[in-house]
């Protein structure tokens, strides 16, 4: 959370927050809801990013949480948490503190999460959320006209079988790349942060007013 504003997403049955700041948790509840978050990464150390963290780790275990939760950081996180340990206190839930390395890219269920270095005062990172590729886009009508019947022969199309004499590759488009969201917290313009944000979908980061110019 940056600004009272929430970057969050949920892919599939996971849900992960980018940065904790302060008023995450109100602004949470008046957008996704408060949900049970699997993963929670934070770009930097200064307040503004990390001061939600400690109440809303301790608001889930007073819901009775029992799911793991991840939260992941630039290393000195684990110090940290531990200095901050008598604010949130202990949790009863599964809670794993992974301190991650430059491009030390982070695998769930379809897509990736890779850090990359941004300049800032302190050590900071922002994050590439990437989709897996996805198969190409199947053309229904075209299929039908050369034979195909609606309902499981399509499903076994688009899984690679020939059906009635129909390939694959007669109605399924090439490979599609996935979609890429790139999350930065506080910067100045970087090349690391260009590079990352190429082709990307979305972009979503702290910069002064016409920095984006110099990128």
């Amino acid at each position: 959370a940056v600004d009272g504003e929430v970057a969050a997403d949920e892919i599939g049955g996971e849900r992960m927050l980018l940065d904790c700041g302060e008023g995450t948790q109100r602004q949470l509840v008046s957008s996704v809801g408060l949900a049970d978050l699997t993963d929670i990464f934070i770009t930097h150390f200064h307040a503004d990013h990390l001061l939600g963290l400690p109440g809303l780790l301790k608001t889930f275990d007073l819901r009775g949480r029992d799911q793991p939760l991840t939260v992941h950081g630039p290393a000195g996180l684990k110090p940290l948490m531990a200095t901050l340990r008598p604010v949130w206190g202990r949790v009863r839930y599964p809670l794993d503190l992974v301190e991650l390395e430059p491009d030390e890219v982070v695998r769930r269920d379809g897509y990736v999460v890779a850090p990359f270095r941004v300049e800032h005062r302190l050590p900071a990172f922002g994050y590439a959320v990437v989709e897996d590729p996805r198969p190409g886009r199947f053309d229904a009508e075209l299929a039908e006209r050369l034979g195909v019947t609606p309902g499981p022969d399509f499903g076994r199309l688009q899984a690679g079988e020939t059906v009635n004499g129909v390939k694959p590759e007669q109605v399924i488009g090439e490979e599609r790349l996935g979609r890429k969201i790139v999350y930065s917290g506080d910067t100045a313009p970087c090349e690391t942060l260009a590079v990352a944000s190429y082709e990307a979908d979305v972009l979503v980061c702290g910069l002064r007013p016409g920095a984006l110019d110099r990128l």
